[in-house]
């Protein structure tokens, strides 16, 4: 007889299933899954009388530490998301005059052109070049997703074709597709 057996638990015990969020990345779920085993390995030891806590206490508290290794962690996306977010804010913060040319002329000489960048009254607009972005704002990353993850968010315009460039006509370049970041790009909830 197993040891749950010997105690007058069932096979199946009493321990309480808390579902990992469906949005989450499979990182997380696999998370929740060792938290909930945690939790279940404590209500046995409560009920087993080897703890003396209350019933749920063990749960309560597995819950409490896999919500908070949640909000260390950054949320429940893929942490290639979440980094790669905060790498195109760097990018921009760092670079955001110095590495864009005025869309409407610019009398500086940019070294190194990452873009272009464009006011529309209190919006900014940086029009990040392909290469760029791919070599630069996005290394280290997969470009693409990362782009739908910005558009998902309003951090990026996505073209009319629902790929997340569009088509310009860019001064000393002309037509070309580009990606277009928005002033949301410094907001935006738990990514922010």
């Amino acid at each position: 007889m197993c040891q749950l057996g010997r105690l007058g638990m069932s096979s199946a015990a009493r321990v309480p299933r808390r579902p990992s969020p469906k949005a989450a990345d499979s990182q997380v779920k696999r998370a929740a899954d060792r938290f909930a085993l945690v939790a279940a390995a404590g209500e046995f030891a409560i009920e087993a009388g080897i703890l003396p806590w209350e019933p749920s206490s063990a749960d309560k508290s597995a819950a409490q530490m896999l919500s908070n290794w949640i909000g260390q962690r950054g949320g429940l996306e893929p942490t290639e998301v979440t980094s790669g977010i905060a790498q195109v804010r760097r990018f921009i913060e760092a670079h955001g005059e110095a590495r864009f040319t005025n869309v409407e002329g610019d009398d500086r000489l940019i070294s190194n052109r990452a873009g272009f960048r464009r006011v529309l009254g209190d919006k900014r607009e940086w029009i990040v070049l392909s290469e760029a972005w791919r070599q630069e704002v996005a290394s280290g990353h997969d470009p693409g997703l990362l782009a739908r993850a910005l558009a998902e968010r309003g951090m990026l315009k996505a073209g009319g074709d629902g790929k997340p460039q569009i088509k310009h006509r860019l001064p000393g370049i002309g037509n070309t597709r580009s990606y277009v970041l928005i002033n949301a790009v410094f907001e935006g909830g738990e990514d922010a």
